[in-house]
């Protein structure tokens, strides 16, 4: 039996932002004595813990083919109003479940009309974007709502030994949803919607349910991201999670999900996400601008597109 040669150059079409991640893990280590210290390590990853749950969302909903602009209006929104709740002396608890289902009923709104009515996503969910974040600050005036209880505070900043619960959530989540994408028929049936829509309708799958359901989903998380930011800052902030929609969106793009749909691991977005947690924690201890981190950010995000473009034309 023939042995396959090595192929170098489709390993670097495979790995390039992989191996980007080695090195400019190397170059920072090098740089800053600070950042392969275990404070700081855990310090990246608890930065990134609440946004990795809004993206685990984003991804499913990108292999569908379809993309979401509202994310982070969403989770100021149900920021916002599980913060209301609680200042107005309602249980915790309640609370808590008022605000993830906020998200639901608006990843419903999204989805249904996306798909009900064919509509492109990004123009449903770009309207949204202004509208929900608008909305979040006219009910509070644009000013944070505070006078939280003080267990609510404890949901975020609490740890089980030396790991924080919003590390816990994440990857309890993340196991989830692994489990979900890779073993059950709703997992199947995403990526065959976001493959080719037309045969998974063919082949039986309600192509309107499940574009729907994922935008619900998609909903909830943010939500869930709302509650843990909202404990975290311990106030409700109608600005809050401003431009995440970019971070996890490049996030799962550079974790290897297909924008055309179809294509996708949640495992590779946590390892997206952690690429550009690690590069702000870097631009931040090499003391780089803030006016510069973004345009830095959004050229690393314009890099991972074309990567991923070239990616998928070298595989067809």
């Amino acid at each position: 039996m023939e042995k396959k040669s090595f192929d170098l150059k489709n390993f670097l079409m495979k790995y390039i932002m992989y191996l980007f991640l080695v090195l400019m893990c190397v170059v920072l280590a090098i740089a800053s004595d600070k950042f392969l210290t275990p404070t700081n390590l855990m310090t990246i990853v608890k930065q990134i813990s609440i946004q990795s749950i809004v993206a685990i969302g984003m991804t499913m909903i990108i292999i569908t083919g379809n993309i979401d602009l509202s994310v982070g209006s969403v989770v100021a929104f149900c920021s916002v109003i599980g913060a209301m709740m609680m200042n107005k002396g309602m249980p915790m608890i309640l609370a808590i479940v008022i605000a993830i289902a906020a998200g639901a009923l608006i990843g419903f709104i999204t989805g249904g009309v996306t798909a009900k009515l064919n509509l492109h996503s990004f123009l449903v969910t770009l309207a949204l974007m202004t509208a929900i974040r608008g909305l979040a600050q006219t009910l509070t005036n644009g000013r944070p709502v505070a006078g939280l209880p003080d267990a609510f505070g404890k949901i975020a900043s609490a740890s089980i030994g030396p790991v924080p619960l919003l590390v816990v959530y994440m990857i309890v989540l993340y196991a989830i949803f692994i489990y979900v994408m890779k073993y059950t028929a709703f997992g199947r049936s995403i990526y065959a919607v976001g493959g080719n829509q037309e045969s998974a309708r063919l082949s039986g799958i309600n192509v309107d349910r499940v574009k729907t359901m994922v935008f619900v989903i998609s909903g909830a998380l943010c939500g869930i991201a709302g509650v843990l930011l909202t404990s975290k800052v311990r106030s409700g902030d109608p600005t809050c999670a401003n431009a995440w929609e970019m971070d996890t969106i490049a996030g799962a793009i550079i974790g290897g999900t297909n924008m055309m749909g179809g294509e996708g691991k949640l495992g590779g977005t946590i390892i997206g996400l952690l690429f550009v947690g690690i590069l702000a924690n870097g631009m931040v201890l090499l003391g780089v601008s803030a006016y510069m981190q973004s345009v830095i950010k959004g050229l690393v995000i314009f890099l991972a597109v074309i990567i991923n473009s070239v990616q998928k034309r070298s595989q067809a």
